[in-house]
């Protein structure tokens, strides 16, 4: 087997970076391991990557990207159901919500728990020619997550304090995304909707726990979406938003819609921003579908699946 571990410089944690490669080099040499250091240097670089080393060997490879959500995003568009590939992560991103699926999280900073690790089979969500490894937010979450990139630039706020302030500047502008979801049921939701969430995993935005009763290899997507309320109602509703709780709560229920599907079809006005994984897309149509046990995935050596 082949190890690739690839470093994205513009991630949360960047200053650590240097240290991290030489216990990478250490960890490799001391198992005799064939192994790659890569770093990105554009967005799409990573995937670019992948792809290349794909073509070059058939040989079984382990793909271990340093950086975010975003990266390990990245990484698995370039070969979704590719049985030979492994993905991992170490999480140095900003978020880092996909990992939060699993026990132990501080075992995914670990190189030997990493190389010793289980590979099992997740599933993706295919919005369009998209893959989502974590979850896809349209409306108040997308818009925070647009805010809170901008608010990174800035080096005197952290990246995990930026989604915050995201939420915060979003939160006094005009909410509400009109659309129709379309289910195979016979099921529509049409209407203004404040937030929609498609998810994988249970968490986004930095610890969001949006859909607490989703799991990454049940073969469905599971779908909440908040109807247009007051800004006073949405204060309301945040906090059992976050932690996951508004599904036992009959006074959040009155004003969101849950639904677990296979596929469904989204439709919109006009083209409207989608956030993938973090990453801001944009399309007036989407068709979303799982891929079960679409990508093998690396839990290190003392963690598992939540």
């Amino acid at each position: 087997m082949i190890f690739h571990f690839i470093l994205n410089p513009k991630s949360g944690r960047p200053r650590k970076q240097k240290n991290l490669e030489d216990l990478i080099k250490a960890a490799c040499k001391k198992r005799n391991l064939s192994y790659h250091i890569y770093y990105t240097t554009c967005p799409g670089d990573a995937s670019e990557y992948v792809r290349s080393m794909i073509r070059i060997s058939q040989e079984r490879q382990r793909f271990i990207c340093i950086g975010g959500d975003g990266t390990l995003n990245e990484i698995v568009n370039s070969a979704p159901g590719n049985s030979n590939v492994e993905f991992g992560v170490i999480p140095y991103g900003s978020g880092n919500d996909f990992v939060r699926n699993f026990t132990n999280v501080e075992n995914f900073y670990d190189i030997d728990a990493l190389l010793d690790g289980t590979v099992v089979a997740l599933d993706l969500i295919k919005c369009n020619d998209l893959y989502s490894v974590n979850m896809v937010n349209i409306g108040f979450d997308c818009a925070a997550a647009k805010a809170a990139a901008k608010l990174k630039r800035n080096k005197l706020i952290t990246p995990k304090f930026s989604y915050t302030l995201g939420v915060l500047k979003v939160f006094f502008k005009k909410i509400g995304t009109n659309m129709k979801l379309i289910f195979e049921d016979g099921e529509v939701w049409e209407g203004v909707y404040t937030l929609t969430a498609i998810a994988n995993g249970k968490w986004c935005g930095g610890g969001y726990k949006s859909l607490p009763g989703a799991r990454l290899n049940d073969g469905i997507m599971d779908i909440c979406s908040i109807n247009k309320i007051p800004r006073t109602t949405l204060l309301c509703l945040i906090k059992s938003y976050k932690n996951g709780t508004y599904v036992t709560n009959p006074k959040a229920l009155k004003h969101i819609n849950t639904k677990s599907v296979k596929a469904f079809k989204m439709e919109f006005d006009a083209p409207a921003p989608i956030c993938v994984d973090g990453e801001i897309k944009g399309a007036k149509t989407i068709e979303f579908s799982v891929m079960p046990g679409a990508f093998n995935f690396v839990i290190p050596k003392g963690s598992d699946m939540i």
